[in-house]
């Protein structure tokens, strides 16, 4: 096989380049760029010498193995050995995904694994940016899915005696106040409006009609277009159940959005005053 060094020095570079950069991102500390582009540097000229060292595959893997811990060490110095091997495996795992898509490639072009082929050097760049911009969607996913868990709340729903154990949203965004009863307004969906009012008849709601709610009225609430009018009422209280205590509030005022709550796997949508 023939090895064209240059080539093999530049995709090597930057492929250990970004998975180094990636793996900084994902576990959100500080890097060193000098320390990458020297891991990077070693990571290339390492690549060299393996079409060239006569070893059978279990030794390949094994070196390979040992240098990745090197670069790793390189670009990366944490007195936690926990969070230095934690590092190494994310590089090893991220090396193996960004290798499985470029031989899925390879075989796609050249339909076998020829050892005399080789991918076009912008195929082999363009495919690792590819794959890179995918990673990066993943992790945003994963820290937006993060972010909003750590606003999520078990609570507990009281009214007539009945409890409804659930979670709820701390949205810091719904400062919503009731204006007949001057106390912030928790939004409910209707598959929970329904949970807590069983028998409150549908046909209600185009005569706006609020006999059979605790203290069953309406607000209105402005838009960027129009007034709108939210059927709010009350319950006898609200648990909400922090980490080192829980708040209970008395007669909470909850409201009907008319807006679909989604993104947050919770019926329910806390105002940001009832903590304060």
């Amino acid at each position: 096989m023939i090895v064209y060094i240059e080539d093999t020095l530049i995709e090597n570079f930057l492929i250990t380049y970004i998975i180094l950069y990636i793996i900084f991102s994902f576990i959100k500390e500080n890097k060193n760029k000098f320390r990458i582009i020297a891991a990077s540097v070693f990571g290339a000229f390492v690549a060299l010498i393996y079409p060239i060292i006569n070893l059978n595959s279990f030794l390949i893997l094994f070196l390979k193995l040992c240098m990745g811990y090197i670069i790793t060490l390189i670009a990366y110095k944490n007195k936690s050995l926990k969070k230095q091997i934690f590092f190494y495996v994310m590089f090893i795992f991220i090396t193996a995904i960004y290798g499985g898509i470029n031989l899925l490639i390879y075989f796609s072009i050249y339909g076998n694994f020829e050892s005399s082929r080789k991918l076009p050097t912008l195929l082999i760049i363009f495919s690792v940016f590819l794959i890179t911009y995918f990673i990066k969607q993943c992790e945003k996913v994963i820290y937006s899915k993060k972010n909003i868990n750590n606003f999520i709340y078990e609570i507990i729903i009281t009214i007539n005696e009945k409890k409804i154990k659930t979670k709820g949203y701390l949205d810091t965004g719904n400062i919503l106040c009731d204006t007949v009863y001057k106390k912030p307004v928790v939004l409910i969906n209707y598959k929970m409006f329904s949970k807590i009012n069983k028998n409150f008849p549908i046909q209600n709601f185009l005569t706006q009609n609020t006999q059979g709610l605790k203290k069953g009225h309406y607000i209105k609430v402005k838009t960027a277009t129009s007034n709108d009018m939210l059927l709010a009422f009350c319950v006898d209280s609200l648990e909400i159940i922090l980490k080192d205590k829980t708040v209970k509030i008395l007669e909470p005022v909850f409201a009907l959005s008319k807006i679909k709550i989604t993104g947050f796997d919770c019926d329910v949508i806390l105002n940001s005053k009832l903590l304060c």
